[in-house]
């Protein structure tokens, strides 16, 4: 018996095919975080800036309640964060994301997004401060796992 190599996958993910825009609809918890819809904002034109580096389609914030969410030319792209006081052993409170792609439109075909990152808090981020090249590192790596332009080489 003869076998072949394995074949590797050369459709996109279903929740790409056919988007024509990429939005980005971010969350941060707690609610009782104080400044948290700054920081939510910070971190949300964070994600939006490194995610259209290099992007083939626009990409945009969304707003909760948004028609872009389910929009059929749209892919949604999720950011949740919570924040957690770390104490002494982290030297202060850590950030702890995840990003995952979503599409009303498309039959789910991931059952998961990038693996969860934490990160320090960048100082100073709801009140002007920007985010650290921590953050942005980890950042990238989960749009490296979730974006589909960021995993392999443009055509």
């Amino acid at each position: 018996m003869l076998y072949g190599a394995p074949a590797t996958a050369s459709t996109p993910v279903l929740a790409w095919e056919g988007a024509r825009r990429l939005g980005v609809q971010c969350l941060v918890d707690p609610d009782r975080l104080p400044d948290r819809r700054r920081l939510q904002a910070a971190l949300c034109n964070r994600v939006v800036a490194l995610a259209a580096d290099k992007a083939p389609i626009p990409v945009v914030l969304l707003a909760p309640g948004d028609p872009g969410l389910i929009a059929a030319d749209t892919a949604v792209l999720l950011f949740h964060a919570n924040v957690q006081s770390g104490g002494k052993a982290t030297g202060g409170p850590l950030l702890v994301f995840s990003l995952r792609a979503f599409r009303a439109t498309a039959a789910p075909s991931e059952l998961f997004g990038a693996a969860p990152r934490a990160t320090a808090l960048p100082p100073g981020l709801p009140s002007g401060g920007g985010p650290t090249a921590q953050f942005d590192a980890a950042l990238n790596a989960a749009l490296a796992e979730t974006l589909p332009w960021r995993s392999r080489p443009a055509p």
